[in-house]
This record gives structure tokens, sequence and C-alpha cells, in this order.
């Protein structure tokens, strides 16, 4: 939905990559217009996910009673998270590995950059972690949510320093609470404009159900049967639970001041807490102390 990619697994890490277009020139991209909205839609994305996972965390941990006592037991207040990486460079994308075993992959030191990032979440105490190159490909109403967190020297032919940007979001909120109280509202509406219906006439009959475990008319059926299916709006199944079904909106750059999740998430940062950060990180920097 955010036109990104899933690339591989990296141990407990998964590379994930947004293109942008070939033809312009990195140093020369000066708008979002130029890359569509890249960088917006990898780092929305992101949020999206960790806020999805706050909600679903009964299906994430979709264990029996014994093997969710033995977690928390070992793990008091366990919770699924994740840390998220965000760089922006150029990488060699092909066919890697030997005549046993081939992946199609991308090797660049902005691959590992991006890797060295998702390892210091945890070193910063933040969920997403984004280089200078990237923050700079952000559009303003994105930038406006990010701090900045350090300042760091790497080495590229020159020792270059280059800023570190995080996305302040609030994962601590209680979206399941909120999720079950909109579902009882939704309930007692319908129970009441069910009751407001007017009973007219007899009763219609029963509806038939719409699928069959035996199929008497012919593969064509059959398969008009699995488009519609394919096309029902439940949620569907795999043995697990009722899986989540997740749809986002690609409105960008305004997504950042209408998405409902991310308004929740952001509501408890201010402009003058970053500005007050950011003077206090420039004083920090500058030895300033």
């Amino acid at each position: 939905q955010c036109d990104g990619a899933a690339n591989k697994n990296i141990g407990d890490a998964f590379l994930l990559t947004w293109k942008v277009n070939t033809s312009t020139d990195p140093q020369q991209i000066t708008s979002c217009a130029d890359h569509n909205y890249a960088a917006d839609k990898a780092l929305f994305s992101f949020v999206k996910t960790m806020i999805e996972m706050i909600k679903h965390e009964d299906f994430l941990c979709n264990f029996s009673p014994r093997a969710l006592a033995e977690l928390y037991e070992r793990m008091p207040g366990y919770k699924c998270r994740i840390g998220c990486g965000l760089h922006f460079g150029w990488a060699i994308e092909g066919a890697i590995g030997s005549s046993k075993k081939i992946d199609a992959s991308y090797i660049s030191p902005h691959v590992n950059m991006s890797e060295s990032l998702e390892g210091a979440t945890k070193d910063y105490g933040v969920p997403i972690l984004m280089s200078e190159p990237f923050y700079n490909l952000l559009s303003s109403e994105a930038a406006a949510g990010c701090r900045k967190v350090d300042a760091i020297k790497k080495r590229e032919g020159d020792i270059v320093t280059t800023n570190l940007y995080t996305y302040d979001v609030d994962l601590s909120i209680d979206f399941a609470h909120d999720e079950e109280g909109k579902k009882k509202e939704t309930k007692k509406k319908k129970e009441k404009a069910r009751k407001k219906r007017p009973m007219i006439g007899p009763a219609p009959a029963q509806r038939k159900t719409q699928f069959s475990l035996v199929d008497d008319h012919g593969a064509e059926n059959q398969r008009k049967t699995f488009l519609q299916r394919g096309n029902n709006n439940e949620n569907i199944s795999d043995g697990l639970g009722q899986l989540p079904r997740i749809k986002i909106s690609n409105n960008f750059p305004d997504v950042w001041n209408s998405d409902e999740d991310i308004l929740q998430v952001t509501a408890h940062f201010t402009d003058e807490m970053r500005a007050i950060f950011s003077d206090g990180m420039d004083a920090y920097i500058a030895g300033d102390y």
C-alpha cells in the first residue's frame, strides 16, 4: 500500500526497500515530487505497522494459556515491539550467492547503514531512527514530527558528520480499549436501527449459505465461489484467529495531519517541546555544557 517491497530477513531483522526514480541524480532531488513521496511512505508504513501491532496484540500473542503464562513469567509486561532504521542511498541490486543458493538482494554501505540504525534504536530508546539523507527527503508535514537526537561521524572516504533523527510517537496508548469502545458503539447503533426497522408483511426467507463443501455445478461455479470469497469483506482466518485487515490512506502528505492513529500517537509531543530539546541538543553538540 506504500509502494515498498520486502526483500529478505537478516537474522531477526527484515530488509525493505523503496525505489526512487533512477534517472534522477540523488544529489539533485529537491522535492517530494521527484520521488513520489517515497520517504514519507516508508516512514508512514513503519509508524502504522507499530500502531497495528498494538491494536492486534492479542493476535500476535495468540498462544496457548500455558505458553502465555510461561512467557509473562519469564518476561513480565511483555509487549511485541520493533525498531526501524531508515536511510537513503545507492545499492547494487542483483543475484548474489553461489550455484547452490542464490538470493536477489542489495549490497551497499548504505544497506549496512540502515542495519546499524535499526540496531541503534535500542541505544537511543526510540522506535525509529533516521539518517540525515533520509530526513532531507521528507515532506515538511512529516518533518514537523521529527526530532534530532544526535550527530555522528562516519567514514565515506573522508570523515563526515551526519545527524540522526527520530519521529516522535507514543506507543503506550491503549488502542485496544479504544477499539473495543468503537465496536460497542457500532453494535448499539445497529441494534437501534434494527428495532426501528418496520416489520410489514411476511418475514423474509432465510438467506441460503453462500458457500458449499460440495459443488455439483462444475468448475465454473467453483471459480465463481472462489472469487466471491476473495471479495468478501469479512475477516479471513488461517486457523490462528481472525486476520486483521489493514487499510491505510495514500493521501500524501496530508495524511500526517488527517490520519486518526497518527494524530493520537503524536498528540503528546508539541513544537515547544521539540524546540527546547533542539536547543539542548545544539548546545551539547557544540560542547556548551
